[in-house]
């Protein structure tokens, strides 16, 4: 079983190769035909001419029963052995001059010359005859010529033709191993280039000067890939930093809490009241843990959808009465206006998402704030989408945050001391729900307040 050759270079030039040798071929057996045919050609002319001849000779003379008696006149004009030359008059054969013995066929009557191979014999011949009229009586005039002339000139030609195509098939494949390797230089310095580029070079580029276009457009297409990888890179670098400082936080809150309980007698509400702090920190973990785990399963999309039909009415009223006390406390009110009705999604995602939302509003919006909760539908690329939208009214977010704020642990407020945080993942897992939807996202400034928008595609 043939391996499949997995250089490109060496497929480009057997390819081109190939091609050429098929070419090269047609061209010499087409070379080969014509030659023949032209060689033909002449044989008959010449057989013409010495038919035209004969007849002329015999139309000349008086007597025909004189000339039949002297067919050594016609041989010694003849000459070689290869030549052949008949006189027939219905099946009496007048002259008969057949040096060979080639056998004849049978002749039909015809005033113009007819033509034909004999290539049965061991001395293939082609003749040629004509019916003409001596004396008002018809005779049956042959002509006939070896191809042994026509074969000495074909056999060297063929053999040298031969030799001339199989040194051009090689001159070929030269060349089209010096072409490859020049056409392909350019992709030999993009694999130099990116061979160069490691976990700690993400920010190299590739370069080339002067590449031809599919090259460019690959280069520009890698070039684009070592884009996204350094972005994620980063994104990964900042992760791991920030998950390892939310962590440490309540790690250091137990451990210091802990040493300080350990350093002498305790009174029991002394330790219940350690244990009720821990316990909170204890809460925190666990809400960053699931918060990553539910991050890494939609990542992988091992999350399943449940899509039902919710009335966002009373869906919506639901969440906001969780936030009932909250709103009291920080005098906020919320606002619903709903132009669509209905949303096709996950209920237990959904209520995720917009509580994260809710909650994010709350929290950093502060208080005195109107919060709105509006749905209305939208036409995007001829597809028809169902938008929920969460609005905070009076607040405004820097532009350069706006577009990271929905990246993990990511924070506009480089602080972390505010009691409230939840380590920056509330946004993500919105996120990575609008992906389990197809659906799409985004946060922008309006005029009434800062706006996080979701998009879902109408069922």
């Amino acid at each position: 079983m043939f391996k499949p050759i997995r250089s490109l270079e060496l497929r480009l030039t057997l390819l081109a190769t190939t091609c050429a040798a098929m070419v090269l071929c047609a061209v010499a057996l087409m070379t080969y035909l014509g030659i023949n045919q032209i060689l033909i050609a002449q044989q008959d002319r010449a057989l013409v001419e010495r038919i035209e001849r004969l007849e002329i000779l015999l139309q000349d003379s008086r007597n025909i029963e004189q000339i039949i008696a002297r067919p050594k006149l016609y041989q010694n004009m003849l000459g070689n052995q290869d030549n052949l030359f008949l006189l027939m008059q219905s099946d009496r054969i007048l002259i008969n001059i057949n040096p060979l013995g080639i056998p004849l066929p049978e002749f039909t009557h015809q005033p113009q010359i007819q033509f034909r191979d004999l290539s049965a014999h061991a001395y293939p011949t082609r003749i040629a005859w004509k019916t003409i009229q001596i004396n008002r009586q018809p005779y049956v005039l042959v002509a006939g010529k070896q191809w042994s002339e026509r074969l000495a000139i074909l056999s060297p030609f063929q053999k040298n033709l031969v030799i001339y195509v199989v040194i051009g098939i090689l001159a070929i494949f030269i060349l089209c191993i010096m072409a490859s390797r020049l056409g392909l230089r350019a992709l030999r310095v993009l694999r130099e280039q990116t061979h160069a580029i490691n976990i700690h070079q993400l920010e190299q580029r590739l370069n080339l000067v002067h590449p031809p276009q599919e090259i460019k457009q690959l280069a520009s297409d890698i070039n684009a890939m070592l884009d996204r990888i350094e972005m994620g890179y980063s994104q990964l670098n900042r992760f791991s930093e920030d998950i390892a400082h939310e962590f440490r936080t309540p790690l250091n809150n137990l451990i210091g809490q802990t040493e300080i309980l350990l350093m002498g007698e305790r009174s029991p509400a002394q330790y219940q009241e350690v244990l009720i702090s821990n316990l909170e920190d204890y809460q925190r973990l666990k809400r960053m843990i699931d918060s990553m785990l539910f991050l890494a399963r939609a990542d992988a999309h091992k999350v399943c959808l449940n899509r039902q039909k919710i009335q966002l009415q009373l869906f919506i009223d639901n969440i906001f009465s969780i936030f009932e006390y909250q709103a009291e406390e920080q005098h906020c009110n919320f606002v619903l206006k709903l132009e669509a009705t209905e949303l096709a999604a996950d209920p237990e995602l959904l209520q995720q998402a917009l509580y994260n939302l809710v909650s994010n509003a709350l929290i950093h919006g502060g208080n005195h704030r109107t919060i709105n909760v509006r749905s209305n539908r939208k036409t995007i690329n001829n597809i028809s989408m169902i938008a929920l939208s969460v609005i905070t009214s009076g607040l405004e977010i820097a532009p350069e945050h706006l577009t990271h704020l929905f990246e993990r642990f990511y924070q506009c407020n480089a602080s972390r001391q505010n009691t409230h945080q939840t380590g920056g993942l509330g946004l993500s897992i919105v996120a990575s729900i609008m992906m389990l939807h197809q659906g799409t996202y985004q946060a922008v400034n309006s005029a009434e307040g800062v706006c996080f928008e979701l998009i879902f595609p109408e069922m």
